[in-house]
């Protein structure tokens, strides 16, 4: 064999080798992984120590005083001290008696006046009493309501009542009612001179 194609076996053969031996390290490295060793731990806080108040001493609290010492004795009353007491009382009683003798006057004097003003305000049925005033009669019962609707535009409480008389049935107006004579009173001599006519306060009957 030539010497020449020997060498060149030769050479083959040991860059084979070579690539044998280097080719699966190079391939080893490119797989490696690269692992981050940077900890993910935070850092510790840091504290700041507390400084705490040592306690004060408290006040030493004063000793009870004894018994005899917190309440005095009075001196006891003599003999002349009474005797200027007993008269007092006598006249306090005598006031006291004549007391309840005022008291019960007035109550009566009191209920009386209430009495007499219930009689006034109820009827003998017991039915307050009102009063109304009586503007106007009419013969038809439409001009009776055209009277009860010019005061009600006026802001009278007016209403109308039928009654039969000797001359026929009549329609009359009313305002009102008032609870009070005085007020019925008062109503009259406006309604007057208000309409240029007289009017009548007569009983209120519901």
């Amino acid at each position: 064999m030539d010497d020449g194609l020997k060498q060149r076996l030769v050479g083959a053969t040991v860059l084979l080798a070579v690539a044998v031996l280097f080719v699966p390290v190079l391939f080893e490295r490119e797989s490696r992984l690269v692992v981050d060793q940077t900890s993910q731990i935070p850092p510790a806080p840091v504290i700041e120590p507390v400084v705490v108040a040592a306690p004060e001493d408290r006040p030493e609290i004063p000793p009870v005083k004894p018994a005899d010492s917190m309440y005095e004795l009075l001196p006891e009353e003599s003999e002349e001290t009474v005797a200027q007491a007993e008269p007092e009382k006598a006249a306090v009683k005598a006031g006291s008696n004549k007391a309840p003798a005022t008291a019960e006057k007035a109550a009566a004097e009191t209920a009386k006046t209430a009495g007499s003003q219930e009689r006034e305000v109820l009827d003998k049925r017991g039915v307050p009493n009102a009063w109304a005033v009586q503007v106007a009669s009419f013969n038809t019962p439409a001009r009776a309501d055209a009277m009860r609707d010019q005061l009600l535009a006026k802001e009278y409480p007016a209403f109308t009542r039928s009654a039969s008389t000797s001359q026929g049935t009549l329609t009359r107006v009313f305002v009102g009612p008032k609870i009070s004579r005085d007020q019925a009173y008062r109503l009259k001599s406006k309604l007057d001179a208000e309409l240029k006519t007289e009017t009548l306060v007569v009983t209120f009957m519901p």
